[in-house]
């Protein structure tokens, strides 16, 4: 097997058997120390390896049994876009402010993409349904209060 690029799951994976071989008791606190900072900056297989050979067998790594990352929820951030896209129009009916608090609380489970997505523009567009309805009771309040005529 060629030397691999290791990511943050892979890290954690073997910080963890360390973590493990430091309670039982198979590596001192400086030991434990020095092998966390190698940990933490190795960027192959093969470094990660390094940290974790001179333990017993059953606290060794497999880099090719690592757990991949958890896709992020877009079915999540595809709901936050709709319900904020159906929030707004309907901001002035007042129901807009309900649906934009649900596309916000969707669009924190949508996470995971860095940039403009579909959980982000839903996110937006609920915060504007939400002020644009607060808006609109404002104006309503201010209406019942004024009189009318001369």
């Amino acid at each position: 097997m060629k030397d691999e690029r290791i990511g943050t799951v892979h890290r954690t994976q073997v910080i963890d058997l360390l973590n493990q071989a430091l309670a039982e008791g198979h590596l001192s606190e400086s030991g434990y120390d020095t092998r966390i900072v190698a940990v933490s900056t190795a960027t192959y297989a093969s470094d990660l390896q390094a940290q974790i050979q001179d333990l017993p067998p059953r606290l060794q790594w497999d880099p090719r049994n690592a757990a991949p990352p958890t896709p992020p929820d877009r079915s999540a951030g595809r709901g936050a876009l709709i319900l904020g896209l159906m929030a707004v129009p309907l901001s002035f009916c007042l129901i807009g402010g309900l649906l934009g608090i649900v596309a916000i609380i969707l669009s924190t489970r949508g996470r995971g993409a860095h940039g403009v997505g579909p959980a982000l523009i839903g996110r937006v567009l609920g915060i504007i349904s939400i002020v644009l309805s607060l808006g609109a009771v404002a104006a309503l309040i201010f209406a019942a209060r004024t009189e009318l005529g001369p």
